[in-house]
């Protein structure tokens, strides 16, 4: 058995000498090509990348093949079919490397060949990509005292099927799928939404959305988020007033020190249909509408292009006059910005408000209508009456300024702080926007209003998020910066104010209490005989209810 052992050792010997003296015409040298260079790799994908060369010399023999040959080891020569051919000639030339594996490092030379052999370039290396999916995680939503919403988007699938995807969360930061704490959302790339659920209040947790494809799982951006401290008192309070008043749906935000800390819906937006109120749900806002208008206008005294004391009708006015001529000695032409903002025009709402005449008019034959034939009584600037009249002009100023409809104007001053949803609402049922609640009503109907032409005075529809980022930017609380200058904004000087909104199957409310608390409500519905008695009612629970608790959660559900 030695003897034979032996012998084997020495046949293999022969053979390997044997096969290591024969000549490799790809080896041989004095080609001459004294400067041929590898280009680096670049566009590195899991299963492609480019790199390429540049003879700047052909020997003195014409090059016949050139392009670059790649391996896993070191020095690959072109008896490998791993490589490329790209051309004749010196001069520079670009290659694409394909049949790659994921994660994986590979060594690469340019080559070039004339009459007299092949000669290499320097070597470079380079690692493929992953095939891991790419995605990103989605904001938190609804969050609750044990639930929130999230999810993810998978924007490429690493050229692998997803077999899994979901959430996972912890107490920890970075979680894994390795933890019993995460959902199963199916397959596929694209979004996708994840109920968390089992969530223990005031704790905080980390999540990030998951992908798992047969190379293995990747991870979005992490989330970090606090589980909703119970707010058991104010939905009680808030379940008996719509159980007195028989309000169908209703909508709360709360805002403490900028920060979004209670948002909750109640009841349903359709109660014909069965659908539950949503946060997402859109109300008409009624007077809470001028709010929109009043920072839109400031805005474009922030600007420049006006100022409060320019004068609104008549000769040398900002509209000139658009919708007829003021009358000679009625005083109309004195009107300002100011007084229009501050409700001073002089004109009251007697003997009607001609905001609320009939459908069919439009606003220039409104505006015309009460510039020649309805007196003023007061002098502009002296005296307070509430006037939706001057809302609507204000409404004509902003687009005449901007050549462009005041609801796209309006929209455009806050649309950069996430404010997307804001539009002018429509008049009749059909007319709902998406996500928009039905509203109801016994003694006039809802549907019967001239919405849109009521836009810039009572024709907004928002959700209570909606207000609530609007709010943290004109508050005069400067840990969100303000669109307004506190030089400008006159709400600054003044610590506790409201605004209420009511229409026939509306009720809202936009109070700030002081520098730290501000809140929103919205219902689809208001009062029969006093619309004023469920925004009360409304407005005093839940400053009964701030005032009361004790202890404040940290999140912030913007």
């Amino acid at each position: 058995m030695k003897f034979i052992f032996r012998s084997s050792i020495l046949l293999l010997s022969s053979l390997f000498w044997i096969i290591s003296c024969k000549e490799d015409p790809a080896l041989n040298k004095g080609t001459g090509l004294s400067r041929l260079t590898t280009q680096v790799a670049a566009s590195v994908l899991s299963t492609s990348a480019w790199s390429g060369g540049n003879i700047s010399n052909d020997g003195g023999s014409p090059i016949l093949a050139r392009g670059v040959v790649w391996s896993m080891m070191r020095n690959p020569t072109v008896l490998l079919p791993t490589k490329t051919s790209d051309g004749k000639g010196t001069g520079s030339f670009t290659s694409r490397l394909t049949g790659l594996l994921p994660s994986t490092t590979y060594f690469v030379r340019a080559y070039a060949t004339n009459q007299e052999g092949t000669e290499y370039g320097n070597e470079i290396s380079f690692t493929t990509e992953t095939n891991l999916p790419t995605l990103t995680t989605t904001i938190v939503s609804d969050i609750a005292a044990s639930s929130v919403n999230s999810g993810g988007i998978i924007t490429n699938d690493g050229e692998l099927a997803i077999i899994n995807r979901g959430v996972v969360w912890g107490t920890e930061s970075n979680p894994t799928v390795s933890l019993s704490t995460k959902t199963s959302d199916g397959t596929g790339t694209g979004p996708y939404e994840s109920t968390i659920t089992g969530l223990t209040p005031g704790i905080k947790y980390y999540l990030r959305a998951y992908a798992t494809n047969s190379a293995g799982t990747s991870y979005g951006n992490e989330i970090i988020f606090e589980a909703e401290s119970p707010w058991d008192e104010l939905d009680i309070s808030i379940a008996q007033i719509m159980n007195r008043y028989d309000v169908p749906g209703l909508s709360v935000a709360v805002i403490r020190n900028e920060k979004l800390v209670y948002l909750k819906s109640f009841g349903f937006s359709d109660k014909e249909g069965n659908i539950k109120a949503r946060n997402s749900d859109l109300y008409r806002i009624a007077g809470v509408s001028r709010l929109i208008t009043y920072i839109a206008t400031l805005n474009l005294i922030q600007n420049g292009k006006i100022s409060m004391d320019e004068r609104v009708f008549g000769t040398n006015s900002i509209l000139r006059n658009d919708f007829g001529s003021p009358p000679t000695g009625s005083g109309k032409d004195l009107l300002t910005v100011r007084h229009l903002l501050e409700h001073k025009s002089g004109w009251i709402n007697a003997p009607y408000d001609p905001m609320y005449g009939s459908n069919n008019l439009t606003q220039a034959q409104i505006i015309n209508d009460v510039l020649i034939n309805r007196p003023l009584t007061y002098l502009p600037g002296t005296t307070y009456n509430d006037l939706n009249f001057g809302y609507c002009t204000l409404g004509r100023i902003i687009e005449k300024l901007n050549y462009l409809p005041y609801e796209n104007y309006a929209r455009s001053v806050f649309y950069d702080f996430g404010v997307t949803n804001l539009k002018i609402g429509g008049n009749t049922e059909s007319e709902r926007a998406p996500n928009e609640v039905k509203y109801y009503q016994r003694e006039v109907s809802p549907y019967s209003l001239n919405i849109k032409r009521m836009d810039a005075h009572d024709g907004w529809i928002a959700s209570a998020k909606d207000l609530a980022k609007i709010m943290i930017r004109v508050d005069g609380n400067l840990n969100v910066p303000d669109i307004i200058s506190l030089s400008i904004n006159p709400f600054n000087s003044v610590e506790d104010w409201v605004q209420y909104g009511s229409l026939p199957g509306t009720s809202s409310i936009l109070h700030r209490l002081d520098d730290k608390f501000s809140f929103i409500v919205l219902s689809n519905t208001r009062t029969e005989s006093d619309p004023s008695i469920l925004l009360k009612a409304l407005d005093n629970t839940v400053i009964e209810q701030i005032k009361e608790r004790p202890s404040w959660p940290s999140y912030d559900l913007f």
